[in-house]
C-alpha cells in the first residue's frame, strides 16, 4: 500500500471525507428534495469543505493514536458512512404546509367594494413599478367590474387560534398528513366568503366555528393568468373562507 493510501495519511482522511461530504451534499438535495432552495450548494459550500476539515482533524488524531492500520481504516470508513448518511438525512424535505385551520367568528361584514379603492391603488402602484411588462389596457375596468358583481361578501374575522395542516415528504411518511398544535392568534383578518350569498345577515348570525381559508390555484394546462389579476379574491388579495375537510378535522388537536 502506498504512503498516500495509508490510513495513517492525513491527506487520505481529508480527501475521503471531503469527497463524501461533497457527493452527498451535491446530489442528495437534487434526488431527495428537488424543490429546496439550496440544492447542490450544500455540498459545494458546507459538507464538502466541512468534510475535508473534519477529515484533516480526524486524520491527525488517528495518526497519533496507538492503533493498528486496520482499525484506522475501519474508523475512516465509518466516518465516511456517518458523514454521508447524516448529510442525506439533513437533505430530506421538511413537511409542507397545506393550509391553516382557523377558529374564528365574524366581527364585521361588508360588500367586496369596501376594499376596492385600496386594491386599485395598490395594483396601480405595482403596474407603475413593473416597467418591463405591459398589462392589458382594460385590466382595471375588468377587475372593478368583477368585484362590483361578486356574489360574496368581505368578512372581518376575529381569529382566536390557528393550526397548520402538514403534508409529510420523507420516504417513509410521504403520504401522511398531520396537524400542528393550536396557536393563539387573537387578531382580526379579512377574508372573502360566498357560501351564504351576498347578504351579511346570515354571516353575522354565525357562532364561532372552524374554517379553512384557501386560494384558487391556476390550472397549469390553461394559459398564464392575467396580471394584474381580475378575479375578485386575487385582485383584493383575499383568501376565501371554506369549511374544514373531514380528513383534516380528524387531525386537529382537541
Amino acid at each position: 500500500m502506498g504512503a498516500s493510501a495509508s490510513p495513517r495519511s492525513v491527506g487520505l482522511w481529508a480527501l475521503a471525507l471531503g469527497i463524501t461530504g461533497f457527493v452527498a451534499g451535491f446530489f442528495g438535495p437534487i434526488a431527495l428534495n428537488p424543490d429546496a432552495n439550496q440544492g447542490p450548494l450544500v455540498g459545494i459550500f458546507i459538507t464538502g469543505p466541512g468534510g475535508a476539515l473534519a477529515g484533516l482533524i480526524l486524520g491527525v488524531v488517528f495518526r497519533l493514536l496507538p492503533v493498528s492500520d486496520g482499525l484506522r481504516m475501519q474508523a475512516l470508513l465509518i466516518s465516511c458512512a456517518v458523514l454521508g448518511l447524516g448529510t442525506l438525512f439533513f437533505c430530506l424535505p421538511e413537511p409542507a404546509v397545506l393550509g391553516y385551520v382557523i377558529d374564528a367568528e365574524v366581527a364585521e361584514c361588508d360588500a367586496p367594494t369596501a376594499a376596492l379603492d385600496v386594491a386599485v391603488a395598490d395594483w396601480e402602484g405595482a403596474v407603475a413599478r413593473t416597467t418591463w411588462y405591459t398589462p392589458p389596457p382594460d385590466w382595471k375596468q375588468t377587475a372593478m367590474r368583477n368585484v362590483e358583481h361578486a356574489s360574496g361578501v368581505l368578512l372581518t374575522m376575529r381569529i382566536a387560534r390557528r393550526a397548520a395542516i402538514y403534508q409529510h415528504r420523507k420516504p417513509w411518511n410521504r403520504r401522511r398528513k398531520s396537524a400542528g398544535a393550536w396557536t393563539t392568534v387573537d387578531q382580526p383578518e379579512r377574508y372573502y366568503a360566498d357560501d351564504a350569498g351576498g347578504s351579511c345577515g346570515d354571516y353575522l348570525a354565525r357562532a364561532r366555528q372552524l374554517y379553512m381559508p384557501f386560494s384558487y390555484s391556476s390550472d397549469p394546462t390553461q394559459p398564464a393568468p392575467v396580471w394584474p389579476p381580475t378575479e375578485p379574491t386575487a385582485f383584493l388579495r383575499l383568501m376565501q373562507l371554506g369549511p374544514v375537510p373531514a380528513e383534516y378535522q380528524r387531525l386537529l388537536p382537541q
